[in-house]
């Protein structure tokens, strides 16, 4: 809904509906701008006399998230003086456009049958989300920026969408073919959009019939797609309805076997498992990517996973997390600066923050717990 709104009463979350120019003509903020307190402020300074009547939208589900974005993603991220920049204000302002498209996609997907072609066309053309598979920097960044818990389901749609973009890289595909990876992991999860909202934010353990229910998601969301044009990208597709079957027949919805699963499907369950596992989720605590490697080569042995492209993927993660940091069993924060990269269940050498150096595979009674996010290391 479109309505006007004086200066002094513009909140963050409110979407400009019309552009703002200065007494010359020129533009402050074009049309379709997300207002933050920042853009606020600096429109209060700009019109002093307090003189400014905006034409302003106000989704609900768009504002709450802008406002978490900016509680989430302060501006400045000042760096201690003794460290490296952490957190990249380039790579964070480009992750927030790339949340508020997403939302604005699911959000007018939520009550159709199928997703609109041409939004999702405008998507793929603006290229933001691709810009975000930048190398080894983007594995850092999606683990040093804070994630809103609130919006799990947009936060870990789009950090898979970035890890199969730099899957694709790392196998060397062409463009193409890692763009679709790429959307594949985009919308892995779209069917929990049909879910019931009681059953994804259970806390505790799911009944066998809740389950049941979740387990079709894969299946609602490959129909999605389907529906919405994408039917002759097979691959895509497939990646979605498939990511949650396992090689050995145990996985969902259809109890595939690894030569009845797609490589798409094979390469988004490796990394679904590995994002989610170390994020904070409303039934668990988030776990260290340490502990993820281990259980995803866990159900590489047991056939579970597929061992050629999980392999790939632990390495390459092990070698982006040198210079991280991460919390200790013991409380302490420590740096990680050496992993050995001959084995995949390798543990990391880390400088603790009082100097010390600690090889954690033969430290006796220390673990790593998590990695830190910028705001973890720095205020707590």
């Amino acid at each position: 809904m479109t309505e006007r709104c004086e200066l002094a009463n513009l909140q963050p979350g409110m979407i400009l509906d019309q552009g703002i120019f200065d007494n010359d003509n020129q533009t402050l903020l074009e049309a379709g701008v997300v207002l933050t307190e920042g853009l606020i402020q600096m429109l209060r300074n700009r019109f002093s006399d307090g003189y400014l009547i905006a034409s302003i939208r106000v989704p609900d589900q768009t504002a709450a998230l802008a406002a978490a974005v900016e509680e989430a993603f302060p501006a400045g991220f000042p760096p201690d003086p003794n460290e490296d920049m952490l957190v990249d204000p380039e790579y964070v302002k480009l992750y927030n456009t790339v949340l508020l498209e997403t939302n604005q996609l699911f959000t007018d997907q939520r009550n159709k049958a199928s997703m609109d072609f041409d939004a999702l066309g405008q998507f793929i053309a603006e290229g933001h989300i691709n810009e975000l598979c930048d190398g080894a920097r983007a594995v850092t960044q999606l683990h040093n920026m804070p994630r809103d818990d609130t919006h799990y389901l947009l936060h870990h749609s789009i950090h898979v969408a970035v890890l199969a973009g730099l899957m694709g890289r790392w196998l060397r595909w062409p463009r193409s073919r890692q763009e679709r990876l790429m959307l594949s992991g985009l919308f892995h999860s779209i069917g929990k959009l049909y879910m019931p909202a009681d059953i994804l934010d259970k806390p505790g353990k799911l009944t066998d019939q809740e389950q049941l229910i979740i387990h079709q998601y894969p299946e609602k969301g490959y129909e999605i797609l389907c529906q919405s044009g994408l039917q002759g990208e097979t691959e895509i597709v497939d990646g979605i309805r498939q990511h949650h079957e396992r090689g050995d027949g145990s996985g969902y919805p259809h109890k595939r076997k690894m030569d009845k699963i797609g490589i798409f499907g094979r390469i988004i369950g490796i990394l679904d498992v590995y994002d989610a596992m170390t994020a904070n989720r409303v039934y668990a605590k988030r776990k260290s990517p340490f502990e993820a490697f281990d259980a995803l080569l866990a159900d590489m042995m047991a056939g579970k996973l597929d061992a050629t492209y999980g392999v790939l993927f632990v390495k390459k993660v092990c070698q982006a997390l040198i210079g991280s940091w991460v919390r200790l069993s013991n409380g302490k924060k420590a740096k990680i600066i050496y992993i050995d990269q001959s084995r995949t269940s390798a543990l990391p050498i880390v400088e603790t923050e009082d100097g010390n150096f600690w090889d954690i595979a033969t430290k006796q009674g220390v673990s790593i717990t998590c990695l830190l996010t910028y705001d973890e290391l720095f205020t707590h």
